[in-house]
């Protein structure tokens, strides 16, 4: 590699960098429950090996009675034993992973097409890409999935390269991956195992490497099975196709079949993560996953990727054909339950498509005479970059201010208002935002045992809103808003609409108001007048 490419590479790594840490722990504008989950889950494992259920070092965590994975748990872990508990330290591993996944695409793309252009744009491409970044800035699972996919590629084809000893560790990078997300249990085994066949006579020459590294993988597969919990049944049943979609299909009213209309609502679900407008236009509509005013990828991504998937056809490689199976698979994890097109689930899209999109710029510039071709990659560059500044000045600035109520906005600042006033024997916190317990647990820094000591959870319905009924002085839900009772000593957090309901409000004194990012009324915290 030579000092120039270095230099390019290394300002690519850098502007990774800075769009995946700039205000990182405001943007965005909160930690949502399932952060804020994993954060408390990877203090108590730091600090005394056990989750908040006060199990020891569990293969699943199960915050809100729902089953998580436990790499991206234990990596964070690791950040918080080293900085701290903090809202940046919590998203801090996921915007590391980030960083390094643009360096590993990088050389996946070197070693697969030997031109050092394809794998800059490569970096850089998925460095600026919308769809990267929103999942670098939270602590998600997804992004640990990409990223261990994506190093598993990468020390596959260098072990083929007379770096065996790297195949180990190719089959381990592939196990985490499966054990980040549910998605990748359908993409990365078949992945694996197109790998094998097409590669079996290299393979069968690295001898020890080869049978060490399927072992490894095969101990994840079984430990699927042992613990079934990392199937993702649960979430399947969750997330299922209901009866009256079903029946609404136009195959299953023509043959009164389940099993045909389930196929076309799949199929349907399918296509919609190959549409201009979810690729290009709007992207995921879930506020969490999206800005919702820009695609997937970039417009200019569009002519890239069919310049890219045309040159790449006409490859006809073993490389090519990896690539093209990936796309194929990419959706499939989202079309099998409803809310498709969902850019979570389809995080396999990811990599795949920047890697195309870098082909067919790359592609671009090959085709003019050698004196022209820094000219066009100017033009390319400059083009790229007005997207990506129309895009990161929105994320920046426009969208912290836009469904802060989907990132649980306000409740850190509720706990931080609890700590400066130790006077309250009793806190009543509304359940309206869902599981508020998590944010009282990471923001107080709760020791583990004083919690398990302490805790009554619900059960029934209301654990959907809340899981813990109580723990130590704070209430989480299950009382009557409206007949709250102005008692000194007991403060309430009431969303405004509860306020507004309150029987004896004008015998309660608002102690603080919570505000919006963008000025609106978010929590009334009151109690007693004095």
């Amino acid at each position: 590699m030579t000092p120039r490419i270095k230099i390019v590479l290394l300002i690519i790594i850098v502007l990774s960098a800075f769009l995946r840490l700039y205000k990182l722990n405001s943007i965005p504008s909160a930690l949502n429950w399932d952060e804020a989950a994993a954060g408390y889950n990877a203090y108590t494992i730091a600090n005394w090996g056990r989750d908040e259920g006060g199990n020891v070092l569990p293969l699943v965590f199960t915050s809100f009675y729902d089953d998580k994975h436990p790499v991206h748990i234990y990596i964070t872990a690791i950040f918080v034993k080293l900085f701290g508990l903090s809202d940046f330290t919590v998203r801090l591993p996921s915007a590391v992973i980030g960083i390094f996944s643009v360096l590993v695409i990088f050389y996946l793309a070197r070693i697969l097409f030997k031109n050092n252009l394809i794998a800059l744009l490569s970096a850089l491409f998925l460095a600026v890409s919308p769809y990267h970044i929103q999942f670098s800035r939270g602590l998600w699972e997804v992004n640990f999935a990409l990223f261990f996919f994506l190093l598993g590629l990468l020390f596959f084809f260098l072990a083929l390269q007379n770096k065996r000893k790297l195949l180990s560790l190719a089959f381990l990078s592939f196990g985490f991956s499966i054990f980040s997300y549910h998605s990748s249990k359908i993409v990365v085994p078949i992945v694996v195992l197109l790998l094998i066949l097409l590669y079996f006579k290299d393979l069968r020459k690295l001898s020890w490497n080869f049978y060490s590294g399927l072992l490894i993988f095969f101990v994840f597969i079984t430990l699927l099975f042992i613990d079934t919990r990392l199937l993702g049944t649960a979430r399947a049943k969750q997330t299922q196709f209901s009866r009256d979609i079903i029946e609404k299909t136009q195959i299953f009213q023509k043959t009164n079949n389940s099993f045909l209309g389930v196929g076309e609502i799949i199929l349907k679900q399918y296509i919609t993560h190959f549409t201009p407008q979810y690729l290009f236009i709007s992207g995921d509509q879930s506020p969490r996953t999206s800005i919702k005013v820009i695609g997937e990828f970039y417009k200019i991504d569009a002519f890239f990727i069919l310049v890219g998937l045309f040159f790449l056809l006409k490859m006809r490689s073993k490389a090519s054909m990896i690539i093209l199976a990936w796309l194929i698979l990419a959706p499939i994890p989202a079309s099998l339950v409803k809310g498709a097109p969902s850019a979570n689930r389809a995080v396999f899209m990811m990599g795949n498509l920047h890697l195309l999109s870098a082909i067919g710029a790359a592609s671009i510039v090959g085709l003019f005479k050698q004196r022209l071709r820094i000219y066009i990659l100017i033009i390319i560059l400059f083009v790229v970059s007005l997207q990506v500044y129309s895009y990161t000045n929105y994320y920046f600035n426009v969208y912290p201010l836009k469904d802060p109520h989907e990132w649980q906005y306000g409740m850190k600042q509720v706990v931080e208002f609890v700590k400066l006033h130790p006077e309250y024997n009793q806190v009543y916190i509304t359940d309206i935002r869902s599981q508020p317990y998590i944010f009282f647990l990471l923001y107080l820094k709760t020791p583990l045992p004083e919690f398990l000591n302490t805790v009554v959870y619900n059960r029934g319905e209301i654990k959907k809103t809340s899981v813990v009924a109580y723990f130590d002085k704070y209430y989480f839900g299950g009382w009557d808003p409206i007949e709250s009772m102005p008692t000194p000593g007991v403060l309430y957090v009431l969303s405004p609409s509860q306020y507004d309901g309150l029987k004896h409000r004008s015998d309660f004194d608002v102690k603080k108001i919570i505000h919006f990012p963008d000025g609106g009324d978010d929590f009334f915290l009151v109690s007693a007048e004095l």
